[in-house]
């Protein structure tokens, strides 16, 4: 049977200029647990999933469930931050080529986060969504655009280590939430900024 080389190589090549695309995000076209690698790295925070399905073909689509985002020492480890039944999405691909991020839509149904200031006044989160759409070598955030976010909160922690005396709060919100029109990738967690600054106790800018 005569192989269709010309075939091959199209695929080949196309995979690889979706996984040199400027070094952005070609990682989530990899293994589940090299996703969860390279999330750590980029972030310092470590990741793990039951599963994450990553499609290339006509966009870029994302699926997965339980993803958990933990915390490092630098915020006291324990509770992970983020505890996320389900995440969804979908990208563009040619901006993904030009080093810029363009999220068509993302929706994730966050079961439980526990946002940590740590004793030198930094939350968490902030450390973590100012770092993960940036570039790994200077840490210049990326040209950023979201269409659609939705997200669905179920409870959130609030440790406040900063303090003389350490705090924590819990809260069981049962948060809706849809955002349009996004330009910068820290505002994909808008609504968990917004209920860290509502906690008065916290030093939240």
């Amino acid at each position: 049977m005569p192989i269709k080389r010309g075939g091959i190589m199209k695929s080949a090549l196309a995979m690889l200029t979706v996984l040199s695309a400027g070094g952005v995000l070609g990682w989530m076209l990899l293994m589940p647990g090299a996703v969860q690698l390279e999330i750590e790295t980029r972030t310092g925070f470590p990741a793990s999933a039951d599963s994450m399905a990553v499609n290339p073909l006509g966009g870029l689509t994302l699926n997965g469930k339980n993803l958990v985002v933990g915390n490092p020492g630098t915020y006291g480890g324990g509770d992970a931050m983020l505890e996320i039944k389900s995440i969804s999405g979908s990208a563009s691909l040619p901006s993904l080529m030009r080093g810029e991020i363009w999220i068509n839509e993302l929706e994730m149904h966050i079961t439980r986060a526990t946002l940590v200031v740590n004793e030198n006044g930094r939350l968490n989160l902030d450390a973590f969504a100012s770092r993960l759409f940036s570039d790994p070598v200077t840490g210049t955030p990326l040209p950023f655009y979201a269409e659609n976010v939705r997200l669905l909160i179920d409870e959130v922690v609030f440790i406040d280590q900063s303090a003389f005396m350490p705090t924590r709060r819990e809260m069981r919100v049962s948060l809706p939430s849809e955002r349009a029109g996004l330009e910068n990738s820290r505002d994909i967690f808008g609504p968990l900024f917004d209920l860290a600054k509502g906690v008065g106790s916290l030093p939240i800018r």
